[in-house]
């Protein structure tokens, strides 16, 4: 029987990636016939409706791989996509919610445990919507931060066992190695316009809010793992990667991303595991040795120095400019304080004085530069409910599972040392014995860490509208969520034939 099951698996797995093949044939044909129209976004978009309609779980491992690759492609009316990336996932969402439909697959949504909040900050978008003045721009948002919230949904569904998120993690992480590879040897090559954002001009990266926030979001995860998994894999690979994006995160110079980064390690240290002493002691020696490093070499620690100088600095431009818009912030939600002036309001509300940040600069319509006072302003008190209990959810949903991982660890190590079976035989150390459960709870602590690190980045940046983190974002909140499924599933015991 499980020799006919695994036959037929292996059989079906080429019929499955036929679509695959058939978007690529298209894609190429796309290119060669419509390079210079419009029209090349529909047979792009067709191949894609097959493709996710039939192997979604293939088309999220593209999405995710093609996410630091993507590029504005832009309609009339300016209305624009990063595409392939926004595509692919609208696509996703529109495939998962047919199948709840026609179907009526409605237990992934039941099982959900951040649903609820969900669902009410998707009304509070719309619900400002009363107050809006721009309601095009306001719909278009909206509809954005709709999809970009199903990305949770969509990994929640898809990724039902180890090996999709190991494929999952791999999609993400390799791609990615390629992009900030190449912005790291760009980036070096342009080290005397480096502290600008024109550093990163012609790059896949808009700016270095972007990429160090992209880049930290991975190295926390890694580092989560290298520091909590006692399990056995290639701890080898797993370090050099961890150098790799660190060294990636030193070429970033957004102070945001170094607030974040600080806040996250803290977040990562204080978790609690045994045997694991010695490796934090490694990394915050190791943090102390690197800024001993740079702060003796004279042009990068006057540089440095005079980076941190400014964050206490009032009259420095962008320090300045925040000041002003949070002020105008938090008048704007006074004016309506229950249901918020609409999603996509402050942008064009606020109007940028030439005087502080430059002609060039100021024609840009930029948000509150914080996530929090921009959701107040733009949603509400409803609204910003909504956000702060998805946010809240997430935290609580992530201790309890690491308080069930923990239990389950320590019931497994105990079966290790015999307890029960033989009372003299040797005791085994804990901190040494492997178990399937530190994987686990290694990457809970790393998802959290790094989805941390954003929300700390919010206070002085609002990035989730970006593709560039506000997919990661929501990313992160469905794995979690997805790790307890998977854990809860292989925790059943096996079902007798």
């Amino acid at each position: 029987m499980t020799s006919i099951s695994l036959k037929s698996q292996v059989s079906s797995l080429p019929l499955r990636l036929i679509p695959i093949f058939l978007m690529m044939i298209v894609l190429g044909a796309s290119l060669a016939f419509y390079s210079d129209s419009q029209l090349l976004i529909l047979p792009f978009l067709a191949a894609m409706v097959l493709a996710t309609f039939t192997a979604m779980d293939y088309t999220l491992y593209i999405m995710v791989a093609s996410l630091p690759f993507s590029f504005r492609f832009i309609f009339a009316h300016g209305t624009e996509m990063q595409f392939p990336a926004e595509p692919l996932l609208a696509i996703m969402s529109a495939a998962l919610i047919l199948r709840w439909v026609i179907m009526g697959r409605k237990g992934v949504l039941v099982k959900f445990p951040f649903r609820l909040p969900m669902l009410l900050y998707i009304a509070s978008l719309y619900l400002s919507m009363i107050n809006v003045g721009q309601l095009y721009y306001s719909v278009k948002g909206s509809i954005r931060a709709v999809i970009y919230m199903m990305l949770a949904l969509v990994v929640f569904h898809v990724i039902t066992d180890r090996r999709r998120l190991k494929w999952l993690f791999i999609a993400s992480v390799v791609p990615a190695i390629v992009a900030v590879g190449w912005t790291m040897i760009s980036l070096i090559d342009r080290l005397s316009i480096w502290r600008w954002s024109s550093a990163y001009e012609g790059l896949l990266f808009t700016s270095y809010i972007h990429y160090g926030s992209f880049v930290a979001v991975i190295f926390l995860i890694l580092l989560g793992r290298s520091l909590f998994d006692k399990g056995k894999y290639d701890r080898v690979a797993w370090k050099l990667l961890l150098v790799f994006y660190g060294m990636a995160i030193c070429l970033s110079f957004s102070r945001g991303v170094w607030l974040s980064l600080i806040a996250s390690l803290g977040f990562l240290l204080v978790q609690k595991s045994s045997g694991i002493k010695q490796k934090k002691v490694f990394i915050v020696g190791g943090a102390v040795a690197f800024f001993a490093i740079v702060l003796s070499i004279p042009y990068a620690s006057n540089l440095l120095i005079s980076r941190i100088q400014t964050m206490t600095n009032f009259g420095y431009a962008s320090n300045k400019t925040r000041i002003l818009r949070w002020g105008f912030a938090l008048v704007m939600f006074l004016r309506h304080p229950i249901i918020g002036n609409g999603y996509n309001s402050f942008k064009f509300t606020y109007v940028n004085n030439p005087n502080i940040l430059g002609p060039y600069l100021s024609q840009f319509r930029m948000g509150a530069h914080n996530e929090y006072l921009q959701t107040l302003a733009e949603m509400g008190l409803i609204g910003f409910f909504a956000w702060m209990w998805i946010i809240v959810s997430f935290f609580r949903y992530g201790f309890g599972l690491l308080r069930k991982l923990k239990s389950a660890e320590e019931q497994s190590a105990e079966e290790h040392q015999g307890t029960g079976s033989d009372p003299n035989a040797p005791a085994i150390p804990r901190s040494t014995i492997s178990t399937p459960y530190s994987f686990y709870r290694s990457i809970v602590i790393g998802v959290m860490a790094a989805e941390f690190s954003l929300l700390v980045h919010f206070l002085v940046n609002n990035l989730i509208q970006t593709h560039i983190v506000g997919i990661p974002f929501w990313l992160l909140i469905g794995i979690l969520p997805t790790i307890g499924n998977i854990l809860e599933k292989e925790s059943k015991p096996p079902a007798k034939a």
